[in-house]
């Protein structure tokens, strides 16, 4: 396995209206260089825009109105398009969540741990956390695969001149 990011931000995740998917995407991929590939979900609901290298992520609702696109429907109609989640990785799962329960957040059900579209290149598990200024948080168990993210050593970055 690979490695996974401790105490640190993962990844971060914008909703978009589907009628404006595609916009996003090359503006997002213009500006930064990433290459998100497009993986809609196996039930039709909602699309998963990623690319795992660059810890960049768009979601969308697809089709009609539906209990497994409603979070993502109820956040573009309270809050537009933008940032939804921060992705925070942590070293146990089930340990930070026993921690922020014993603190009086609630925690969101266990999601993840297999692979599959779009998780064919790491092994995921998360749970939502409380929001942070109006952004969900979600607390992950990311291992990806050998060389796909590359780590650099802050010895390795050339001085700011």
């Amino acid at each position: 396995m690979g490695k996974k990011f401790i105490n640190h931000v993962d990844h971060v995740a914008w909703v978009s209206k589907w009628e404006n998917l595609d916009a996003n995407i090359a503006h997002l991929e213009a500006i930064t260089g990433a290459k998100l590939g497009r993986f809609p979900s196996d039930d039709g609901t909602r699309i998963v825009c990623v690319d795992w290298s660059t810890g960049l992520e768009v979601v969308a609702p697809m089709g009609e109105p539906c209990e497994g696109n409603a979070a993502l429907r109820g956040r573009l109609e309270s809050h537009g398009e933008g940032v939804v989640a921060v992705i925070y990785g942590v070293e146990n799962l089930e340990a930070h969540k026993a921690k922020l329960e014993a603190l009086g957040y609630e925690m969101g059900d266990l999601m993840g741990g297999t692979r599959g579209e779009p998780w064919s290149e790491i092994v995921l598990r998360e749970r939502f956390g409380p929001p942070i200024m109006g952004t969900w948080t979600v607390f992950s168990e990311i291992d990806y695969d050998e060389g796909l993210i590359r780590f650099v050593d802050v010895k390795e970055m050339a001085p700011v001149k």
